[in-house]
């Protein structure tokens, strides 16, 4: 999302040129063959879930890293071609993998006189819980959008929506940004930033809703909102968490934007929202 100007930032010119090539790759699995795009959320699935659990451990919560990014790999194509019972499934069969290898990991410790509290138990437990919930559980979301008949066109609505909402205001914010949105979180967001991402997420949302559905300019607004307002949300926790871990990126993957994790926060809790639009709000305009 938005960012103020700064001496040690990243490299716009990295920022660039990677976002480009992600762009590029989003656009050609979406558009030349939908299916691979089930390839390319596994991956990034995957890859943000090594992230995520390696980042964990800097404050001591283990979650075992290679049962997490199969589990993450396999919920995507679990999604799409089982819908939500299979999403679900396996969701929870990957939490109980997690907690399961885990309790043999710390009895295999306790072989070497290694002990770890009940407390310090179940919040590695949570925290396998919460990974699954926060991305591969989230990224599947854009899976149940994309096997609808119509969801080439909901998955480019919502990933080039989010996109351009996080680059006008990371453009904006770091050119002209000045006043503090949420200093106590994330401070490089500023309001000037945050006024280029409504802008530029509005139109977005309208000129693709329109094109593909017809839908008039109020519809655009509202799906407009509900995504910037997750896409916020989401920039924001991830600010958080990064904060209480003592990151500033949660990995140096992606160069000019840091890890894999650094570009999904705000789509994540966009996934979501956009596929409640789509299954409450959405026949409500098309009736």
């Amino acid at each position: 999302m938005s960012e103020a100007t700064s001496t040690q930032g990243r490299s716009l010119s990295k920022s660039v040129v990677v976002g480009l090539g992600l762009g590029a790759a989003f656009l050609l699995s979406i558009l030349v063959y939908k299916e691979a795009f089930v390839v390319l959320a596994a991956v990034a699935a995957g890859a943000g879930a090594w992230e995520l659990s390696t980042a964990l451990r800097v404050k001591g919560w283990y979650v075992p890293r290679v049962p997490s990014v199969v589990g993450s790999v396999l919920i995507m194509p679990a999604t799409y071609f089982g819908g939500p019972t299979m999403q679900w499934l396996e969701s929870l069969a990957t939490v109980a993998a997690l907690i399961l290898w885990r309790s043999v990991h710390l009895l295999w410790e306790r072989r070497k006189d290694l002990t770890q509290t009940l407390r310090e138990t179940v919040r590695d437990f949570a925290a396998a819980a919460f990974l699954v919930i926060y991305l591969p559980l989230m990224t599947s979301f854009t899976m149940l959008l994309l096997a609808r008949e119509d969801g080439t066109g909901w998955v480019l609505t919502l990933v080039v929506t989010v996109a351009l909402i996080d680059t006008m205001g990371y453009l904006v914010g770091r050119k002209l940004g000045r006043t503090k949105m949420a200093p106590g979180v994330s401070p490089k967001k500023s309001l000037e930033g945050l006024a280029a991402s409504i802008a530029a997420g509005s139109i977005s949302a309208v000129a693709f809703t329109w094109g593909f559905w017809q839908l008039n300019i109020f519809g655009g607004i509202l799906l407009a909102a509900i995504i910037l307002f997750a896409a916020v949300f989401g920039d924001l926790a991830e600010s958080l968490i990064k904060r209480d871990l003592g990151l500033k990126d949660m990995s140096a993957l992606l160069p000019g934007h840091g890890g894999i994790m650094d570009r999904l926060d705000s789509i994540l809790p966009s996934s979501l929202a956009v596929y409640l639009f789509v299954i409450f709000i959405f026949p409500l305009f098309t009736a």
